[in-house]
Parts: structure tokens; sequence; C-alpha cells
């Protein structure tokens, strides 16, 4: 399990791998995996593998357990202790025999996930009716994996909160600058004269400040957030593209592989889609491509596409300008 967990850094896939990888290890009929949701007294299983109960899915929507319901789940939750359960228990939890009756096994094995010093989540395991019920060895080794699989979910977790904090905005939920001067970078080594090209539209948000100071900075962020939406399903829309937000009223979009007409007719509706924003608020694109100019670099380029962007901005409402650099030289200005 250590070695097929090393190989997945996302949680999804990583839970799928684990939960295979310990059933075969367990011997097990089904094994699931399922996150506590805290203040809720639940908890909310994300994944089952094997022979599945009839109404189970292997990646549920809706499949939670409440702690009040279930002592044996209590037990996981308030001590941290691993438990076990068979349909010929003397003493059976009744809702414990219930739930093995409806997944159609004999017994059952769970262990709590600590990730981080804290209760993550719960594994839990199953075999046939018929089969050995999981002895104190299984109980040892299920621990083990358990453990095995929070060190993963740990590092998983931080590898996400790190890419999240270092590569977005945290306003907009867009790319930041850092997260799109490296994407530019990689797709700028890939312009070839004819047959690749890349695009850049810098986009600029009109009367923010003016917005901020008369509406407030609420009002303000409101506009940032619908000119990412905007953006997004106008420029966003090119296949491939990226939108980043890159300073205070500033974005910006890499849009690679797709010819600049199609992306300058993207940036004009997403300019007429922006003349329609509150308090007067509006947008101006700038638009650069490497059509024309194959050698240019990733700074020449955005240079050409802030240029074209201020002569936009110089119009007075929302607009849209073509960089002269480009190969067709044309200009153009949308709706005000």
């Amino acid at each position: 399990m250590a070695r097929a967990l090393g190989r997945s850094a996302e949680l999804n896939p990583l839970l799928e791998t684990a939960a295979e990888e310990a059933r075969l290890a367990l011997n097990a009929a089904s094994v699931s995996v399922s996150r506590l949701e805290a203040g809720t007294g639940m908890i909310r299983t994300i994944i089952n593998v094997g022979d599945l109960g009839p109404q189970e899915e292997r990646w549920p929507q809706d499949e939670t357990y409440g702690l009040h319901e279930f002592t044996q789940l209590s037990l996981v939750v308030e001590e941290l202790q691993p438990w076990t359960v068979s349909l010929d228990d003397l003493n059976p939890n009744h809702k414990e025999i219930e739930l093995l009756h409806a997944l159609g096994k004999g017994t059952a094995l769970a262990a709590p996930m600590i990730v981080d010093g804290a209760l993550w989540g719960e594994f839990y395991a199953t075999r046939h009716v018929g089969a050995p019920r999981f002895a104190e060895i299984d109980t040892a080794y299920c621990e083990a994996l358990a453990a095995i699989l929070a060190g993963a979910i740990s590092r998983a977790r931080q590898e996400e909160l790190l890419g999240h904090l270092a590569y977005r905005d945290a306003l907009t939920g867009l790319v930041n600058r850092r997260g799109l001067d490296e994407a530019a970078a990689q797709a700028m080594s890939l312009v070839v004269e004819g047959t690749w090209s890349v695009s850049v539209v810098m986009a600029d948000v009109n009367g923010l400040k003016t917005v901020n100071d008369t509406v407030g900075h609420d009002a303000g962020d409101g506009v940032l957030r619908a000119v990412s939406g905007i953006l997004q399903r106008h420029i966003g829309a090119l296949h491939g593209s990226l939108i980043a937000r890159i300073g205070g009223d500033e974005f910006a979009a890499l849009v690679p592989g797709q010819p600049v007409e199609r992306v300058m007719d993207a940036a004009l509706r997403a300019c007429a889609a922006a003349s329609q924003l509150p308090y007067g608020a509006g947008l101006s694109c700038g638009v650069a491509s490497t059509t024309g100019s194959p050698g240019a670099s990733v700074s020449e380029l955005f240079q050409a596409a802030d240029r074209a962007q201020y002569l936009a901005k110089s119009t007075g409402h929302s607009a849209a300008r073509l960089a002269p650099s480009t190969r067709t030289r044309r200009a153009f200005t949308a709706i005000e």
C-alpha cells in the first residue's frame, strides 16, 4: 500500500488506491473509507470498493451514518479504538447488525484514521457470510493500514493547501501571477511558426477605485468577482486557456493554440458583457499574440498586450484592442 500511495497525490485517487490495496491485504469482501463531518455528528462515506451491497455505490453521493445510532461508530470517534462485529455476536449492536444484513455481509472491522493528530475518518472492511470473522491479527493489520493511509492523506492535504496558497488568488479563486508566469513560460517554449501560437489578454477593470470610494470595498470585491466570472465564461471557454488575477484591478488570460481572431472575439464579448456591470464599472482588454511574431519573448508579449489594453482604456468605455505588432495589425473597439 505504501508504494501504491506514493504514486498518487490527489485525495480521491489516493483513497481509491488505498481501499483496493487494503481489500486484498485483509482478504475482505469490501472496504469503505468515510470522513468525519465536524460539528454534524455524522460520518460521510467517500468511497466503497469490492463486492458492494445492494444500495452501495463506489462513489456515493449521500451515504452518511449518525454517531448517535451506531454504538461502535461512537467508539471510533470518542475513544479512537478499532472494533469488530459479526452476525453471530452474543451481544450485538442492533444498528450494526442491521447494516451487515443490508450489505449482505457476515462480519465487519473498522478502525479510526488519525490525520495530523485529529480524527479524520473511519476505515471499514467487511467479509461475506460464512467467511472467517476478523481476528486480532486482522485488527492490528487494519490499524497499520489506516496509519499508512492517514500519512498519505496528510501529505495530500498539505500539497493541496500549499498549491492553493501559492498559485491561487484568495478573492476570485483564479490563478495568481505566479501560476500565470509558470504556465506562460511552458506555453511559450512550444511556439512554432505556423503550427502553434500563444495569445495574451491583459484586462483592467474600469472604475474600480470609484466603486471602492463611493460604495465601499465590499461592492468593489463583488465587481472583481463578477469580472472573474465574465472572463471565465468568454475567454475561459477557449480550449486550453488560463485566466489569472495579477493585481488589484488587473486580470490576464493566457490562450495557447487558438487563432488570434478567436481570442479577440472572446475579448470583445467579455467587454460587451462587462459594460453591464453595476456602478458604472467596465472592462478594458488588450490582446497580443505570437502570430506573426514567433520570436517574441514572454515579457514582450505581455508588454504588447498591456500597451493595447492602455489604448482600449483611453476610449473611456468597455473596449478591446489588438496589439499592432501581431500579423493582422488591426484594432478593435467593443461596444460602449
